[in-house]
């Protein structure tokens, strides 16, 4: 099996489309990733020991505008570098998870004529999933609520691909590693890939209100958010055992995931799937400039099945979030409840029904 990966920009197309060319891989296939030059993918493919090519791909924009008419003329000379690689590489199928890094190597694909296997992570299609995958010999989703957006498509729930070192800890039980006690609550906060200075500050002022609780608290800052945080912490009154961190390492991660009794964040697909490895509640305050406003539809998913609460970016105060906090904390059967949903929802084995799909797509 010869397979192209394309998928990135961003880390939430990148690492779904990293782990199953990684499994693909993993049996023997002939795996070439494509990416853009400036996206998250550079990094990510070069850890992973993942062949990669790059190309000059930019965010796609509807033709209305200068900046939409730019887009379209980049995407074509993208496309154009795209085939002739193709030409090199012989792919027999495509793999694809949008983002922008996606779209030449999707049109390329069409153009070629390539069975096309996409993945949407959200429950509200990127714009070059939408654009670009509705002719795609499958559409695996994470989302219950995804398939409305492709009518008429081979929609299957394939479920979320999870970074293996954090599926194979939630499997295997990880035990915590970052000296919380266990028989203390731990709420671990985080704001995505790209952190959140709103979550952020809140979080402190929060975390000042609720000082005499027994609460714990890990926070997960974001790289670029890291030192303004610890400069606010410093002057706070805090508790000392409070701990923040720039960046979790997947090993990391899932011991604080699987220690936290309630997780505070955003709501990207990435993220919720995580979770539900897990089985870990949440309160989730959706990223509210997202496309299509996907990450409040994501959580509304979570929020519908009782594995979550969700709070607007601008309605969020200390005594508001304290209080839903405590009541998750002192409701043992209203988590318990919540993980059961969330065991419901998850899809363990998402990485193989993908490979599964795609080896039909070369087959058809």
């Amino acid at each position: 099996m010869r397979l192209v990966v394309t998928g990135g920009g961003t880390g939430g197309h990148v690492f779904p489309a990293l782990e199953t060319a990684l499994c693909g891989r993993d049996r023997g296939w002939e795996v070439q990733f494509y990416g853009a030059s400036r996206g998250h993918e550079v990094s990510a493919c070069e850890k992973a020991g993942m062949p990669l090519r790059v190309f000059d791909a930019r965010p796609v924009y509807k033709p209305v505008s200068l900046k939409g008419l730019q887009s379209i003329l980049a995407l074509l000379k993208a496309t154009s570098a795209v085939l002739r690689a193709f030409d090199e590489d012989r792919p027999q199928v495509i793999f694809a998870t949008g983002g922008f890094a996606a779209a030449p190597v999707m049109n390329a694909a069409r153009k070629r004529r390539l069975p096309l296997v996409i993945h949407e992570q959200n429950t509200v299609p990127g714009r070059t999933n939408l654009l670009l995958g509705r002719n795609a010999y499958a559409v695996c989703t994470a989302f219950h609520g995804t398939a409305r957006h492709f009518r008429g498509a081979n929609v299957q729930r394939t479920g979320m691909p999870v970074r293996r070192a954090l599926r194979q800890s939630a499997q295997g039980r990880l035990s915590l590693e970052h000296g919380h006690g266990s028989a203390s609550p731990v709420v671990l906060v985080m704001g995505g890939s790209q952190g959140s200075s709103a979550l952020n500050d809140m979080a402190l002022s929060t975390a000042v209100r609720m000082a005499k609780s027994e609460v714990q608290w890990l926070h997960v800052t974001g790289t670029s958010h890291f030192d303004v945080t610890h400069d606010s912490l410093q002057r706070m009154a805090v508790r000392s055992d409070y701990q923040v961190r720039a960046y979790l390492d997947s090993d990391e991660m899932a011991a604080a995931l699987f220690e936290c009794s309630l997780a505070w964040c955003r709501s990207g697909a990435g993220t919720l799937a995580e979770l539900a490895a897990f089985r870990k509640p949440s309160l989730l305050v959706p990223y509210p400039h997202a496309f299509g406003d996907h990450q409040r539809h994501n959580a509304l998913e979570f929020v519908a099945m009782g594995a979550a609460e969700m709070v607007g970016q601008g309605d969020m105060n200390p005594a508001q979030v304290e209080a839903r906090i405590l009541s998750w904390l002192m409701d043992t059967d209203r988590r318990v409840a919540a993980a059961k949903a969330l065991a419901d929802w998850d899809v363990p084995d998402a990485v193989e029904r993908i490979l599964s799909i795609i080896e039909k797509a070369a087959a058809h």
